[in-house]
């Protein structure tokens, strides 16, 4: 039984997860058409009513929760998985305060804005590169991003090479070469060297 009410915490953190997205869907997303709207109003009940309903069943059929599962306990972890599924959902990192449109919050899709939420989250160096690769960032997200590249070479000071022409090609294998100077710079001004 313990195994049954854990997978439904589980799915009310699926369902939570689908919700949270599509507040942030592209408009031409299933979610965002009729049908999508009822699988999210199933996610909904699944979310808020699955986990509670199957605790009562639990305690019904065994007449306790013999397996040993305090309901505080896994109300905490219905709720905690419910609330992470939609935070993760709605992306919420990569949420910025005073967005355009007088709005408290705005989703930032842009390149420099993906960057900026996911440097922060690299492990080393190699990483962060890799992330100035994949989001394509160029010159003209450069000055946004330069305190958190700056930060990025403050972290990873320890694995950067000695010289800087050897940090200047790292940087070109993974940024274009127009941007692969500023970033150097920067990284060496995170870290201390310049």
């Amino acid at each position: 039984m313990a195994g049954l009410l854990i997978m439904f915490a589980l799915l009310a953190g699926a369902g939570a997860y689908a919700v949270g997205y599509a507040f942030v869907a592209p408009r031409d997303s299933f979610l965002r058409s009729v049908p999508g709207g009822m699988v999210l109003a199933a996610c909904v009940l699944v979310a808020l009513v699955g986990p509670p309903s199957m605790l009562g069943v639990a305690r019904s059929a065994s007449g306790a929760l013999g397996d040993g599962i305090d309901p505080a306990l896994y109300r905490a972890l219905w709720l905690g998985l419910a609330t992470l599924g939609l935070l993760a959902g709605m992306r919420v990192w990569r949420m910025r305060p005073g967005g355009r449109g007088g709005r408290l919050f705005a989703l930032d899709e842009s390149p420099s804005g993906r960057a900026a939420a996911e440097l922060p989250l690299a492990d080393s160096l190699e990483a962060a590169l890799d992330v100035l690769s994949r989001e394509r960032v160029t010159m003209r997200d450069v000055p946004r991003l330069a305190e958190t590249i700056r930060h990025a070479g403050a972290r990873f000071f320890h694995q950067m090479p000695e010289r800087q022409s050897e940090l200047y090609a790292l940087v070109t294998r993974h940024a274009p070469t127009e941007v692969a100077a500023e970033v150097t710079g920067l990284l060496l001004e995170g870290a201390g060297r310049r």
